[in-house]
């Protein structure tokens, strides 16, 4: 059984400075470079895949230049057995599903599983797109996954929102889509991080395939990246009825809040002290 996860190398924003307002760009000094999170899910849910069954080749793969070594690397390090590049670049969900979708053709496959969706494009197209052009079926956000080797079947959780949960069952092959809430990744031992950086990662172009990406049009275009709006502070509008001195007082003050009560000293001896503390706290119902 051959499993295909489609992983993805990511550029998370951690300074809100990150984007150049005049330019649109994003400033790469800004950002923290790492595998998506949910496809780190999808390796880990792979991993124990094949762990259960045992007869199972677990193959990552990405499209994107050499920047995708990384996520290659990570998901390798965790515990596939081979990294796959498709050399090819694009902003569009789906041209990349297109030349995924050809790698993965070649290779083979019995269940692929993506990430529901990137921290950056935070589109959640890809795994959609992927399945229709392999003539697949899909399902989305899985928390549960029962896999049924001798039926060639899959039984799956999937979350539906305020706690609901939809159990589904599907034949082999299939494209599934990891929620964050299916398993916990396991963190990479350094012997396995050494090894992945010693491993080839397997490069593929359009060209071998006979694919003329430049002559096909995408789905979607990036016009322009914008920061949100900041958040308005709530500041305090004095009565209109009061003097212009009253306002200007209320404003100086901090909006006119209410004046703390000046607290009293208690003089006397130690029992009168005491008389004065157990009748306060009598009176505020304390005791």
């Amino acid at each position: 059984m051959k499993i295909i996860v489609c992983v993805k190398q990511i550029g998370y924003i951690y300074d809100p400075t990150a984007i150049d307002l005049a330019t649109g760009e994003i400033d790469p000094e800004k950002m923290v470079y790492m595998l998506n999170p949910y496809d780190e899910v999808a390796v880990e849910e792979a991993l124990k895949i094949r762990e259960s069954n045992g007869d199972c080749e677990v193959i990552a793969i990405s499209a994107g230049g050499q920047e995708a070594d990384n996520a290659l690397k990570y998901a390798f390090a965790m515990g596939a057995d081979r990294m796959v590049r498709f050399n090819y670049q694009s902003s569009d969900p789906s041209l990349i599903s297109m030349v995924l979708a050809e790698a993965i053709e070649k290779i083979g496959y019995d269940i692929v599983l993506c990430g529901k969706k990137s921290l950056d494009s935070n589109s959640g197209q890809v795994g959609s797109f992927l399945a229709e052009k392999l003539h697949i079926p899909q399902i989305s956000g899985i928390v549960r996954l029962n896999l049924l080797f001798n039926e060639k079947k899959t039984v799956i959780e999937r979350y539906l929102g305020k706690g609901d949960r939809e159990e589904l069952e599907c034949n082999l092959p299939v494209l599934l889509t990891t929620e964050l809430a299916l398993n916990d990744p396991r963190y990479p031992t350094l012997s396995r991080r050494l090894l992945a950086d010693k491993v080839e990662i397997e490069i593929l172009d359009t060209a071998s395939f006979g694919v003329n990406s430049a002559k096909v049009e995408g789905l979607t275009e990036v016009l322009k990246l914008s920061q949100p709006r900041p958040k308005t502070r709530k500041t305090f509008s004095p009565d209109s009825n009061l003097s212009a001195t009253d306002r200007l007082k209320l404003m100086m003050t901090g909006g006119g809040a209410k004046p703390k009560e000046a607290s009293s000293v208690l003089d006397g001896t130690p029992d009168e002290l005491a008389g004065h503390i157990l009748k306060c706290l009598i009176q505020e119902k304390i005791i």
